[in-house]
């Protein structure tokens, strides 16, 4: 029964990729803009949106989780070994090649439904990058390395509720009042109410992904691991599908179908808002975008996920390994803003030397 669609998991990653993507377009929702728009302009909208999200996603999924409606051990996120080294280096990479790329995977979604072609290059690559990392030529690398440095958790589990022995109810209640303090408290000047709803929404669509295929979409003859909104490890199934005669197996189906949904649901908001038109990457740009792309693939299946699957449905889940891939994704993408900034600094004095120059010969 492996290879069997089961319409849950099709709809349901169908109606969660098109609000996804109709919620980012209008929102233009982006932890990556959220790293740049602090550290440039002290501006706290997107935070605030991506602590909206975070809030609602993790109070949800543990009120699923302790109310038995679904089991979050079941998931991938909650296995007793954590890759801590992929979680670093993937994290890192990922949030560097974000930067790089104008934005991580989802967002990069919205863009191509919106006529960005650039983005269109990303993600091609970032899904023939991923596929050979998880199933190529990169792959003996990658598994070595996580044989060399993972660590199995004596807890039963690797949530950090568990290793701080407390009821997990209660570290998402605490842990969603010190979001919604922050909210509260910080960026008075830039505050979002409309970031921070479509913060919630997003929230709320990592709590109805663990609904669907955690409860919904089981039964008897369709057996899959419970699993919510992420972008990387559902692109290198569908890059894997599209180059191998494989079938499309039952724990791929709410993933692939949820890549589809994103891009259709960025594309009609696109054209509904008149915001759509095909943009051509400019050709000095390409070799940025590439490198970009490259980073982001190799490092979220080293990572185990993209900021979304990993900072959002699997933080929901308390997941240890997602805790440390969360802040690895965020220092990249502080570095990779870093390094852009730099290397646009160099540029601006180059400019200004040049003009210098012009302004004496010519006087």
């Amino acid at each position: 029964m492996e290879n069997e669609l089961n319409i849950w998991l099709l709809a349901g990653g169908i109606l969660s990729g098109l609000t996804m993507g109709i919620v980012i377009q209008q929102s233009k929702f982006c932890m990556a803009a959220a790293v740049s728009n602090l550290v440039l302009m002290n501006d706290f909208r997107q935070l605030h949106a991506y602590l909206a999200a975070l809030m609602v996603a993790i109070l949800g999924t543990q009120l699923l989780d302790f109310t038995g409606v679904i089991s979050l051990l079941d998931s991938g996120y909650q296995t007793t070994q954590v890759d801590w080294s992929g979680a670093v280096l993937g994290g890192v990479l990922f949030g560097f090649g974000a930067m790089f790329s104008g934005g991580c995977i989802g967002r990069t979604m919205i863009r191509v439904g919106e006529g960005d072609l650039s983005g269109l290059i990303v993600l091609i690559i970032v899904g023939v990058v991923g596929a050979t990392t998880m199933y190529g030529g990169l792959e003996p690398a990658r598994l070595w390395l996580r044989e060399m440095t993972i660590v199995t958790m004596n807890t039963g589990d690797s949530s950090f509720s568990s290793l701080l022995h407390l009821p997990s109810i209660l570290v998402a209640v605490l842990i969603a009042g010190f979001c919604a303090a922050i909210i509260m408290l910080t960026g008075k000047n830039t505050r979002s109410p409309l970031l921070i709803y479509a913060g919630a929404a997003i929230g709320l669509l990592v709590v109805l992904g663990w609904w669907v295929t955690g409860y919904l979409s089981q039964d008897l003859f369709s057996m899959h691991r419970p699993a919510s909104i992420t972008y990387s490890g559902p692109l290198v199934n569908v890059t894997t599908l599209l180059s191998s005669s494989n079938s499309l197996g039952v724990g791929t189906q709410f993933g692939v179908a949820l890549v589809a949904g994103t891009l259709l649901g960025a594309n009609l908001s696109a054209v509904y808002s008149k915001t759509f038109r095909w943009t051509l990457p400019a050709v000095n740009q390409i070799p940025q975008v590439i490198i970009g792309g490259s980073l982001m693939g190799f490092g979220a299946v080293l990572a185990g996920g993209c900021n979304i699957g990993q900072g959002l449905s699997g933080i929901s889940t308390f997941s240890i390994h997602s805790l440390i891939a969360l802040v690895s994704i965020v220092i990249g993408m502080r570095l990779g803003l870093t390094y852009l900034l730099h290397i646009e600094n160099k540029i601006m004095d180059k400019k200004e030397a040049k003009s210098i120059m012009n302004r004496a010969i010519h006087h």
